[in-house]
């Protein structure tokens, strides 16, 4: 069946699996083909990730290996990563005349549908700025193209982070964002269709993280190494769990004497667990897209301090409420509801300080924060909630 298969469907297929995947979406002997319909920083990242005599043998065979063999002498995470080599650099002494002539060149071999912007660069090819398609259209022709061309112009090194790459598109909204080298010579191009393809993996990735599990496990991978992702960051949580049981066992005989106490208990770790997820998922994402600056950390942490007060007094009351309405104790009911009051702001504090304590750390935020967060919310939320109980408990049981 997989013969009847278009090369350019299987290539469109390809586009979207691991670079060390994509030899299981083919047959036998398309391998050099294949790497010659898929855009060309795809095609460097599936060489890199097969052995050595592999990748040389399919690299040989290939028709765009002038294309593809520059990009796999640089890593694949950063800007080099994602560039392509269809763009148009031109030099700035020309007209805008001899500029329309060279496109009309290179888009018979290349294509019209990558043409929307020229970089002109001077004798030593350094970039000196850039000019729209549509300006050139609508410049005289005997006009110079540096009379029309925008000196300000946004590049990479070719050592950049994909992650910053897709900020710095993103922050100043263009789609196609030069990469130099040392000297301010352009290497190449990265353009936004591949930087749409680095947010979907960030984000996969942040969200992996947060919860323990490898970024590179599928649903129907192999066996083992879904429990090797998993099973160290559950050991972690059942540590913190322990930790959290020890709190509890600091009160028992405060437990004992109002056993009703410990109905509400899941009730106050489960609300500031959630509490805390939801505003540490937004920090570590913010976090990822470069969105949160130091400077930010104080209004940010009142904010959430603010937010975690309201929520705490609304939740706290409903269920003052249910325990009011279950146990007919009031003070125990005052003191599940202020004890849910404090740690929906414990929550979002935490959620808060810890991605941020983490980053100061140069630890990444994503990796451990969660179960930071809930460690937090559990202990500190059972001290307090426990320690109320304690202080009232000749009300509650009076």
């Amino acid at each position: 069946m997989i013969d009847r298969i278009s090369l350019e469907a299987l290539a469109e297929a390809t586009e979207g699996l691991d670079a060390s995947d994509v030899r299981l979406a083919m047959p036998n002997g398309m391998l050099a083909d294949l790497l010659d319909v898929i855009s060309p920083h795809v095609a460097a990242d599936v060489l890199r990730a097969l052995p050595q005599d592999v990748a040389d043998s399919a690299l040989e065979s290939m028709e765009a290996a002038a294309e593809v063999a520059p990009l796999m002498a640089y890593e694949d995470d950063g800007a080099v990563g994602l560039m392509t080599p269809e763009f148009i650099a031109i030099h700035e002494t020309v007209t805008v005349s001899q500029a329309m002539s060279f496109i009309r060149t290179w888009a018979e071999e290349y294509g019209a549908a990558n043409i929307s912007q020229v970089f002109l660069v001077d004798n030593d090819g350094v970039v000196t700025g850039t000019a729209s398609l549509s300006q050139l259209v609508l410049a005289r022709p005997f006009h110079d193209v540096s009379l029309i061309m925008n000196r300000d112009v946004i590049s990479v090194a070719t050592g950049t982070d994909q992650k910053e790459v897709a900020r710095i598109m993103k922050r100043h909204d263009i789609h196609r964002l030069p990469v130099v080298d040392d000297a301010n010579r352009i290497v190449d191009m990265v353009v936004i269709d591949d930087i749409i393809d680095v947010f979907e993996h960030e984000a996969t990735e942040d969200m992996f993280r947060m919860i323990g599990v490898d970024q590179g496990e599928r649903a129907l991978g192999p066996f083992w190494r879904s429990v090797r992702s998993r099973l160290p960051w559950l050991c972690v949580n059942l540590a913190t769990a322990i930790a959290a049981g020890l709190v509890i066992t600091l009160y028992q005989s405060t437990m004992i004497q109002a056993v009703a106490l410990a109905a509400f208990l899941p009730v106050i770790a489960g609300q500031g667990g959630i509490a805390g997820t939801q505003t540490l998922t937004l920090i570590v994402r913010s976090i990822a897209l470069g969105e949160l600056a130091t400077g930010n950390a104080k209004r940010l942490l009142l904010k959430e301090a603010g937010l975690g007060l309201i929520h705490g007094i609304v939740v706290g009351l409903l269920v003052a409420g249910i325990a009011f309405a279950w146990k007919g104790n009031p003070w125990l009911a005052l003191v599940v509801g202020l004890a849910m009051t404090a740690n929906m702001m414990v929550a979002g504090v935490s959620g808060v300080l810890v991605p941020l304590g983490l980053r100061a750390l140069k630890i990444d935020p994503g990796l451990a924060s969660a179960v930071a967060v809930t460690t937090a919310t559990d202990v500190i939320g059972f001290l307090i909630y426990l320690g109320l109980a304690t202080l009232m408990i000749t009300l509650i049981v009076g």
